[in-house]
C-alpha cells in the first residue's frame, strides 16, 4: 500500500513538474518591466499585432545620396537569455556620390536581436512630438545606433503614403555618447546624419 501511494505521488509530481516547465508566462509587449528587468522565462508577445505593417525595405533619395533601411518583425527573440519578446529590428545602407559609406543589411536575420535599429515601443496620437498625428495614429520609437561611430540615439517611424505608395517618415536623433573623459578626443560624428527622411517602400 505504501509503495503504491509512493508511486502515485511520484507520477503526480512529475506531471506537475512537466506542466510548469513546459509553459512560459505570456505577457503583452506593453507590460512594464519592473526596474527594466523582465520576468525570467516570460514571453512579451505582440498580442494585439501593433508591430505589424512595418516590415519592408524603405529608400530615401536626395541627389546622389541614398539611404536604405530594412525593417522586420522578429518573433520571440531574446537579448539576454532571461526572457523573450517580439521586436522590430532593422539595418541600413548609405550611399553618397556612388560610394557605399556603410552597409549592415546582411546582419538582419529572423532571429537577430542585436541590431542597429531595435525596439518595440509604440506611441499613439500626439504623444512625444507628433503634433499633426491623429488621436489614434500609431508610430514606432526604436533605438538607433551608428555603425561607424559611438553615437547612439532613437528613430521614430511613422507610416504614410507618397503618390499612393506606402512610405514612412523616419526621424533620427542622437543622445550619446553622454560623456567624454577629459583630454580624450571628441567622439567621431555619426555617418548617418540625424534628421527626417521620407522613405518610399520598395
Amino acid at each position: 500500500m505504501i509503495m503504491k501511494n509512493y508511486i502515485n505521488f511520484l507520477a503526480v509530481f512529475f506531471i506537475f513538474l512537466n506542466s510548469c516547465s513546459g509553459q512560459s508566462q505570456i505577457l503583452d509587449i506593453t507590460t512594464p518591466k519592473e526596474g527594466f528587468v523582465g520576468i525570467r522565462g516570460a514571453y512579451y508577445k505582440d498580442t494585439k499585432n501593433v508591430l505589424n505593417g512595418y516590415d519592408g525595405t524603405y529608400v530615401y533619395t536626395n541627389g546622389n545620396t541614398s539611404l536604405k533601411i530594412k525593417l522586420q518583425k522578429n518573433i520571440k527573440t531574446s537579448m539576454n537569455g532571461a526572457y523573450y519578446e517580439d521586436l522590430i529590428v532593422g539595418e541600413y545602407q548609405l550611399i553618397e556620390n556612388g560610394i557605399e559609406k556603410v552597409n549592415t543589411l546582411s546582419r538582419l536575420t529572423p532571429t537577430s536581436n542585436s541590431n542597429n535599429i531595435s525596439g518595440k515601443r509604440v506611441l499613439t496620437g500626439t504623444v512625444l512630438g507628433c503634433d499633426d498625428c491623429s488621436t489614434d495614429e500609431k508610430r514606432l520609437r526604436l533605438g538607433f545606433s551608428d555603425e561607424l561611430s559611438p553615437q547612439v540615439g532613437e528613430i521614430d517611424i511613422r507610416k504614410t503614403t507618397v503618390n499612393g505608395k506606402p512610405a514612412i517618415i523616419a526621424e533620427i536623433w542622437y543622445t550619446g555618447p553622454m560623456a567624454v573623459r577629459e583630454g580624450q578626443p571628441k567622439p567621431k560624428p555619426a555617418i548617418i546624419k540625424g534628421g527626417k527622411y521620407l522613405m518610399i517602400k520598395q
